[in-house]
């Protein structure tokens, strides 16, 4: 995922700020987000677009991608009048800079890069999800190194855990940490930004606890490591698509979220295809390949369940916390954090 331009150097995050943003995840378990835009909106029929849209989306080698890929290799964009390229990117910094220099039309991205992007003045508009948390599937999580004696948080104290900063994963790991009631400064952390580096060492032991997703969670395991903390009781959208605001129109993101509907539709019902799609795309590795089952996808939260106003007022005090955004109302040298309504579509607008 995407790093965010932060010019203070990598340790403990201050504390003192974004009480909002703590109390905030304490009440995760009992909080259900709102649905974003059209929710809900996944069996009606939608008319495709006419003329067509062109679009140039923007692709990282993760599995969170594989719907936008499912979409397009089995023609539900075209079915929608929507004339998708996917343009992959090795690192989310080469993605970025094509951002930067205006060449997407939209791209796969997490929640917080789309709001910098808008304070920068990018005018990109978070229009869909690809991936949530769900009660009986984990997404992301915190796995031990082969042979830790750790099983839970509690012995865990001091160590060195992998992250990349100012990431997702750094996100979550502030995220289990307020759920389980510790401090912030409760790891030693680490960034290792290159995801099979961040696995690589782990797994030799030069780090005592890493943040991975799925797939990497399972690779890890099967390394023998030891999965401590997971998502699963957190309620919350975790990877999106991002359009420009020209391109973020009814019409389109209808027709979009449309697609991506009958992508997870066809993800849930073959496993099989889903997993040799991912291995052929580089998503996931040959050895995890086999006898690894795909997640299946929930239609009621993806493509259409956006963030809230409280998710995303938890983000503007994680940025700002991390020195990243200054809050609105705050003064500072730093960039203000965008309007909600900016950054995450509204329907009609």
């Amino acid at each position: 995922m995407a790093r965010l331009t932060n010019n203070r150097p990598a340790g403990g995050l201050r504390r003192g700020r974004g009480s909002r943003w703590a109390i905030f995840f304490l009440a995760l378990g009992g909080l259900s987000l709102a649905l974003g835009g059209q929710a809900q909106g996944q069996s009606q029929a939608v008319k495709p677009l006419d003329p067509p849209l062109k679009l140039r989306l923007g692709l990282l080698p993760i599995a969170d991608t594989i719907l936008l890929h499912v979409a397009q290799g089995q023609g539900y964009f075209e079915k929608r009048g929507l004339l998708v390229e996917l343009t992959p990117f090795q690192s989310a910094l080469e993605k970025d800079s094509a951002v930067m220099a205006g060449q997407l039309d939209g791209h796969f991205c997490e929640i917080s890069s789309a709001m910098v992007q808008r304070a920068q003045g990018r005018p990109y508009k978070i229009v869909a999800t690809t991936s949530h948390t769900e009660p009986n599937e984990r997404v992301f999580g915190i796995v031990a190194k082969p042979n830790s004696k750790a099983k839970s948080l509690a012995d865990v104290k001091g160590q060195s855990l992998g992250v990349a900063r100012q990431t997702i994963v750094d996100f979550l790991a502030d995220a289990f940490l307020a759920r389980a009631g510790l401090p912030q400064d409760y790891f030693e952390r680490r960034d290792v930004r290159k995801i099979p580096l961040r696995l690589q060492t782990l797994i030799a032991g030069r780090l005592d606890l890493s943040v991975f997703p799925e797939p990497l969670l399972s690779m890890a395991e099967k390394a023998g490591g030891a999965v401590l903390v997971d998502d699963r009781d957190l309620d919350m959208p975790l990877a999106a698509v991002a359009l420009k605001d020209e391109f973020a129109t009814p019409a389109a993101v209808e027709a979009l979220r449309a697609a991506l509907a009958e992508a997870v539709a066809y993800a849930n019902a073959n496993p099989g295809p889903i997993r040799e799609l991912m291995l052929s795309k580089g998503l996931i590795s040959k050895s995890l390949a086999e006898g690894w089952t795909p997640p299946t996808y929930n239609p009621a939260h993806i493509p259409d369940r956006l963030p809230d106003k409280a998710l995303f007022e938890a983000y503007v005090d994680w940025l700002a916390r991390n020195d990243v955004l200054r809050r609105a109302d705050s003064p500072g040298p730093l960039r203000p954090a965008p309007e909600f309504a900016d950054s995450i579509y509204q329907a009609g607008r």
